[in-house]
Order: C-alpha cells, then structure tokens, then sequence
C-alpha cells in the first residue's frame, strides 16, 4: 500500500443516486479506490457502468435534483470535496482539478472565441492580467500541437477540427497545471491516427507537469500503454482492481476476461475472431440481489444470482469481486 503522505485522492464507499420517475436508481455503489501523486488511474467498463457519474461526482458536477450521493468521502489533500461549499469547489475545479469531458463541441462554448475561454481560466484561478493570460494561453495551444496558434487563438470552435478541438479542451484543463486531471473518454469520435495523438499529448503532458490522471474509457486498448492502474466497473460496483500488468496478464473477473477478448491484439492472427459478452449491461434499476453480471456470465451458479460476492485477493495488488474466478485466490 502507498504510503499516505503519497496519496493525492482517497474515494470511500461513494455512492450516487438518480430519483426519476417514483423510483431511486443507485448509478454509483459502494465505490473505494486511491489515486497516488504522479499515477494514471485507468476506470473501464460499458456504457452505463457508472465511470462517468463517478468522476463528476468528485467535482459535484451531476445534477441535483435528480441526482444526489447518497453517501462516502471524497478526500483530496485532506479536503473532503463532498462537504464543500459551491464557492469553494469553484475555487477547485479548473485550478486544482480540472476535467476532459468526452464531446468537445459541446464542452466548448459556440459563442465565444477560443481565446476568452482560454484565458478567462488564467484570470480567475491564477489573478493574471488578459496580457500576461495571453501569452500563456497561447503557448499551451503550441505544446498540445495547435498549429500557428497565435491565428488560431481567436478563431471560434467551429473552426476547429474534432481533434483540434479536443487539443484545446486539454490545453484548458492543463493551463493551471493540476493536481488532478479527469480525462472522461477523451479519444470518442476520434480517427484512430488521432487518438493516439492525443493519448501520447496526455502522456507528455503529464510527465512535464507532474498531475495525476484518472482515465475513463470503454476500451482496455486506450489504456494498455497509460495506466498504472484500473478499475473495471460493473453496474455501478467495481468488479475488479490491479495493477495493469497482473490484469492484463491474467484477468480474475470474467467481465475483465470478456472485455479484454473483445480488443483485436497485433499478436494474434488476423483471421482470429474476436469474442463477445453475450447479453446487454443490466438495467440499474432492476439489478439481481446477487452479482450483476451473473445473467451473463457462463461461470455462474446459483450462489451467484443470491449473493454479491466479497473482494478475493490475488496477489499483486489485484482484487475481484466473483465467486468463481479464473485465478487461485492468494492465502492469508
């Protein structure tokens, strides 16, 4: 275990829920994890799993009505972000913890050139003048690869393309330099050529600025050069933990086990076919008293419809939550 002077963001037993419709709706359950000082977090899992309401919900981003949480700690350098004013998490988003939201388009503000919305971040958080701001807003534009960024710098998002776009909202996040940077699919939409510009920019980035990241995404490939960590997340719960080398090696949970067959690897033959997860992700409000991905798992006995399972040690720092997993469960 990191020791706790090296611990940057501690999450215990989050839990988020969405009031609709004359029922309550648990997206986020019982959630722990740490993140250390200069880590990549990698969260995965389907759409719908509940990676995304996660993160928000460190910033108190999700709306409330009709979301709320329901219960936890979330502690960033001794704060916990979820007993916080709305002044004061202002003071921290953007400065402290910034986000990558998944839709650039949408993120960026159609009606404001590109410039404004750079350095109204610089003028808030660090006191500059619109000078001094300047000046640095465009020289983060030229280190996420804008090219002539002192044209581009008042030009309007439309003018954008969808990865030049995403290069702006990463220079945005990263222009106070961070504590903690959320990434939340940050490569969607994306030609594969620019995907890996962008995850190598983060990269870099980074490594210069020394931030910790936390990574959501649905694809275990966007992660496999990232993370020293992940979560996999399943219906709002964490089904398995480790270090990205154990899991990727040999995977304990079957759902890990289904997502890591489901991504073409360069060392198998072209003609090998890939394998899915049968069935849909479960609908949140009508999940089975026992393990969620019991219905579609093909281990699954009659324990697993009854029960959720306690967390099993493997070793490595790797832990899941199953009943039958695919790996010999370490001794204590």
């Amino acid at each position: 275990m990191p020791r706790s002077d090296d611990i940057l963001l501690s999450v215990r037993d989050l839990r988020v829920e969405f009031r609709t419709e004359g029922q309550t709706i648990r997206a986020v359950d019982g959630v722990d994890f740490d993140l250390r000082r200069g880590q990549t977090l990698g969260i995965v899992g389907e759409s719908g799993s509940g990676k995304s309401v996660t993160c928000k919900s460190l910033m108190q981003l999700i709306p409330m009505p009709p979301g709320r949480i329901a219960g936890g700690t979330v502690d960033f350098e001794g704060r916990d972000l979820l007993r916080l004013s709305r002044r004061e998490m202002r003071a921290l988003r953007g400065n402290d913890i910034s986000m990558i939201f998944q839709d650039p388009m949408t993120s960026l503000n159609p009606f404001l050139k590109v410039s404004r919305q750079l350095t109204e971040v610089l003028e808030l958080h660090q006191g500059m003048s619109r000078k001094e701001a300047r000046t640095e807003a465009i020289g983060m534009l030229e280190k996420v690869g804008i090219p002539d960024p002192v044209k581009r710098f008042d030009q309007y998002p439309h003018q954008f393309s969808g990865g030049m776009r995403q290069r702006v909202m990463i220079a945005m996040a990263l222009l106070c330099r961070p504590k903690l940077l959320i990434a939340d699919e940050p490569t969607t939409a994306l030609d594969v050529t620019i995907q890996a510009q962008i995850l190598e920019l983060i990269k870099t980035l980074k490594d210069e600025v020394g931030t910790s990241v936390i990574l959501i995404t649905h694809d275990l490939g966007v992660v496999a050069g990232m993370a020293d960590e992940l979560l996999v997340m399943y219906a709002g719960k964490i089904a398995e933990r480790a270090p990205a080398g154990p899991l990727f090696k040999q995977p304990a949970h079957p759902y890990t086990d289904g997502l890591l067959k489901s991504v073409p690897r360069v060392d198998e033959s072209q003609h090998t076919r890939l394998q899915s997860i049968r069935g849909l992700p479960p609908v949140v409000s009508e999940l089975p008293p026992g393990c969620p991905f019991a219905p579609r798992c093909d281990y699954a006995t009659a324990a697993c419809g009854q029960t959720y399972p306690a967390a099993r040690d493997f070793g490595d720092g790797q832990q899941a939550h199953c009943h039958h997993p695919l790996r010999e469960e370490v001794a204590r």
